[in-house]
């Protein structure tokens, strides 16, 4: 039992006593306005973490997230400088340059560390923000060494422009409501 149902286990446990000791008092004893205050409070509380259960469940994938994000970021961006790198010994033209260097500051745009993700947006669309950067990576690193056919920057441009869609905030002032 992972601690989130721990957790509201208890708290249900705990209105669950509470009503019983107030319903065991006759009407008019000592106390019985304080085991009534007591019961309310104890709802509250299991009423309030009920409404944080749904975020706490979604927290491992969250992370699992940030993690993915954050290691195909740094896959995306050394394709992209080994790539950019072979043009030094001429194994590629100098020209694939103004495709690489862009993809590379892409994928170091968020830094080598994980980003925390708003609790209050939906995470996976970043999973696939971050795949098709990597995707777009890897087309880009073929069609230049020649081992994929010209053609198949098509695909890499529409690969980085699916990720940079699918990576733009809903909220366009970036504020949580």
């Amino acid at each position: 039992m992972d601690t989130v149902s721990a957790r509201f286990a208890q708290l249900q446990n705990d209105v669950r006593q509470r009503h019983a000791t107030a319903a065991a008092l006759p009407p008019g004893a000592d106390g019985r306005s304080q085991a009534f205050t007591d019961l309310v409070a104890a709802t509250d509380s299991l009423l309030a973490y009920a409404t944080q259960v749904p975020g706490l469940r979604a927290e491992p994938a969250r992370h699992a997230t940030e993690q993915f994000v954050m290691w195909t970021r740094r896959g995306a961006a050394a394709i992209a400088a080994l790539t950019a790198a072979a043009v030094i010994p001429g194994w590629i033209a100098w020209g694939w340059l103004l495709l690489l260097l862009p993809l590379l500051l892409a994928a170091l745009s968020a830094g080598w560390k994980a980003q925390p993700l708003p609790k209050t947006q939906p995470h996976r669309r970043h999973r696939a923000s971050a795949a098709l950067l990597a995707a777009c990576a890897l087309l880009l690193a073929a069609v230049a060494t020649g081992t994929l056919s010209a053609w198949f920057v098509v695909a890499a441009l529409l690969c980085a422009a699916a990720s940079f869609i699918t990576g733009l905030p809903d909220d366009p002032n970036g504020s949580t409501k």
